[in-house]
């Protein structure tokens, strides 16, 4: 597999979707508008595509030396599973949606953190006796990221928001 196409064309895609995606919210007032939770939720998924596409360009960087797109790889989990879990959090929280948040957290979390499991790891697949690299696990991690990415993208715009109510709690300013 050439990395450097697969990781250019990763780079790309979720550029293109966060652009896709601030266009997305941009009439929402629910999203975008004076509610500091609601750009808060929003904030939290354009990560969900900045971070791909940023790992995806650290690495191309020097594909040839692995503590670069280890580092990378490690800071980019970290990173993701923390958003994603407090996208899950948001989601709880402004929505009615019981199942969504939990989807979100038990399939994101685990995904990000096997981000940092493989940088850290270098002897991972091998332990495992799977054929393949460790950025070559590190680009099938990814792709199912960028999949749950746009799964996110999609339920977080078409989930109608919790109507607020005086037992509600107060949301954030920003």
């Amino acid at each position: 597999m050439d990395q450097s196409a697969f990781y250019r064309v990763v780079a790309a895609t979720n550029f293109t979707l966060l652009g896709l995606w601030w266009v997305a919210i941009k009439d929402r007032e629910d999203l975008g508008g004076p509610s500091g939770a609601g750009r808060y939720m929003a904030y939290l998924v354009s990560l969900q595509f900045t971070i791909p596409a940023a790992v995806s360009l650290v690495a191309q960087v020097a594909p040839e030396i692995p503590a670069v797109w280890r580092i990378g790889f490690t800071a980019a989990g970290v990173l993701g599973a923390i958003g994603i879990a407090l996208l899950a959090r948001q989601f709880a929280l402004r929505t009615d949606a019981t199942v969504l948040p939990w989807v979100f957290g038990l399939l994101g979390v685990p995904l990000y953190l096997g981000v940092v499991v493989v940088a850290v790891w270098p002897g991972f697949a091998d332990a495992f006796n799977l054929a393949l690299t460790p950025i070559e696990v590190e680009a099938l991690l990814l792709s199912l990221i960028v999949v749950l990415g746009v799964q996110e993208a999609w339920f977080v715009t078409m989930t109608p928001r919790r109507e607020t109510t005086p037992s509600s709690p107060p949301e954030p300013d920003s």
